[in-house]
């Protein structure tokens, strides 16, 4: 149950700390989660982000929470873009591809949990607090071209590899919108869901899924009446649900730091909007996981 398209142990445990991120682990481990995906935004920090969660399960006490939080763990590896990545993408690319084939010919026991690129995409919101280097004053028209440039690189990756893709859209529709229907490889999910029901209806007119995190949870009045109408317009084989943790902690804990652990509300969230209880909701997500990634 309560099963998560995204998370980021190592932005969340930040040192990083191996007995938070096992604390954690076994926290979610007590709800059973069909599936948990760690993500990162950087073209080689997939076996970092492995080692961590390796060690982790490791201080893991309990010899069923370890087998479950062994069991439920994938990964996906993609480059978001910050300056550097934009400006060196076909030298950072070749690394991501490099790092992708070396993991999945390995012997490491998860070399068959490499699920996903991404998260990758468009960010034009100057005030995230998710990606550092991303200054406004640096991304002038041709820094945006690049950025554009980078995602449809991963894109074509994705295509070649025959990978989803973990898309991150946020005020930057156009640009998304032009590189998916330039590159034509609509296998994946728009994470972290930030538009309204017309860009809805473009991307599930493509074939994409969406994914809600616990953003959903904040709007105002009008907007969430927006909202709601948005989660509940998604057909039920084509939703997907995240943490993004360690950010956008849903409502009544936002402002703190995100974990996997807080699912249960956005769970609780959506499922009232879309009148089902969390079980059928649950139920559902885990079908589609299964569908995308498996």
């Amino acid at each position: 149950m309560y099963s998560d398209l995204l998370f980021n142990f190592t932005k969340m445990t930040q040192d990083p700390d191996s007995d938070f991120a096992a604390q954690v682990l076994t926290e979610m481990a007590t709800s059973k989660p069909f599936f948990a995906l760690d993500t990162g935004i950087k073209a080689d920090d997939l076996w970092n982000r492995v080692d961590l969660v390796r060690e982790a399960i490791e201080l893991i006490d309990d010899d069923n929470a370890k087998r479950i939080a062994n069991q439920m763990m994938y990964f996906s590896a993609g480059i978001m873009g910050d300056l550097d990545s934009v400006e060196n993408r076909y030298e950072y690319i070749e690394t991501l591809e490099d790092t992708i084939t070396s993991f999945k010919d390995s012997d490491d026991e998860y070399s068959n949990r490499l699920v996903a690129i991404g998260p990758c995409g468009i960010d034009h919101d100057w005030d995230s607090v998710e990606y550092e280097g991303r200054e406004h004053d640096y991304f002038d028209n041709s820094i945006i071209s690049d950025e554009r440039d980078l995602f449809a690189l991963q894109m074509t990756l994705g295509k070649k590899l025959n990978m989803p893709v973990i898309v991150h859209s946020r005020k930057g529709f156009n640009e998304t919108s032009d590189v998916l229907k330039a590159i034509k490889w609509n296998k994946g999910v728009i994470h972290g869901y930030s538009y309204s029901k017309s860009e809805l209806d473009f991307f599930l007119d493509l074939g994409w899924y969406i994914s809600f995190s616990g953003a959903v949870t904040y709007s105002g009045k009008k907007a969430a009446q927006d909202m709601a109408d948005i989660v509940s317009y998604v057909p039920k084989d084509r939703i997907l649900i995240e943490s993004d943790s360690p950010y956008y902690a849903p409502v009544p804990l936002k402002n703190t730091i995100n974990t996997p652990n807080n699912m249960h509300y956005i769970y609780e969230y959506i499922a009232s909007k879309r009148n089902v209880s969390t079980a059928k909701l649950s139920a559902a997500v885990d079908d589609n996981f299964k569908k995308l990634f498996l």
